[in-house]
């Protein structure tokens, strides 16, 4: 009988796409990047979002995370973060409407997303330490996470349905390339393989420390 992990992108073993993981963690090189160095951190195991890991993650989470930060504007000059947690599904699997495998986009660009946030209707909780967002998760259930290239981190509260990729959309339309919002229709293998290789280089000396 098949389980979660046999439908699910997070739990491929066999992926190419991988390159680096620490004790509890994975980094990706995310399929169809709206810029190189695009990734996603992954728990490896499942959870409903980053909010939600228990406790005894957090800080290897919070760790990577500012390894991702570091490496990222290193080698692309900038950085930021966003998630879906619990709204706006993305990866979904059969019978699901969410995707149950919690992942955190960081992508090497600066650019704000929080006022078209606001301004389609989302009321933002600025949070004044990283470790917040795990308390304010059992507040709010459903967010939407952002964090600029300025290291600020924001919570969004969920008042109304939140369209599919919804982040990455507002992202694509930042950009000027909305049609790249569709990972599938543009998977830029090409983008991915450099991605990997890059950063794959760059965290072979790294000890993650927590």
């Amino acid at each position: 009988m098949k389980n979660i992990k046999d439908f699910c992108t997070f739990c491929d073993e066999s992926t190419n796409q991988v390159y680096y993981r620490s004790k509890n963690f994975t980094l990706w090189a995310t399929s169809g990047p709206i810029v190189e160095g695009y990734s996603l951190i992954v728990p490896n195991d499942h959870y409903n979002c980053i909010g939600a890991i228990p406790k005894e993650l957090q800080a290897e989470y919070l760790s990577l995370k500012n390894l991702v930060r570091k490496k990222l504007i290193q080698i692309y000059g900038n950085c930021i973060f966003f998630e879906h947690g619990r709204a706006g599904y993305c990866h979904v699997q059969p019978g699901e409407e969410l995707c149950y495998h919690a992942h955190v986009h960081a992508i090497p660009i600066n650019v704000d997303l929080k006022k078209s946030m606001v301004e389609y209707g989302l009321a933002s909780i600025k949070l004044d330490n990283p470790e917040d967002m795990f308390k304010k998760y059992y507040e709010l259930g459903q967010y939407l996470y952002f964090e600029n290239a300025n290291n600020q981190e924001y919570l969004f509260q969920i008042s109304r349905p939140i369209p599919r990729q919804y982040l990455r959309t507002l992202l694509a339309d930042a950009v000027g390339k909305p049609e790249l919002a569709d990972y599938n229709k543009y998977p830029n293998w090409e983008q991915i393989k450099m991605t990997r290789k890059k950063l794959e280089q760059s965290f072979l000396s790294e000890k993650l420390e927590y």
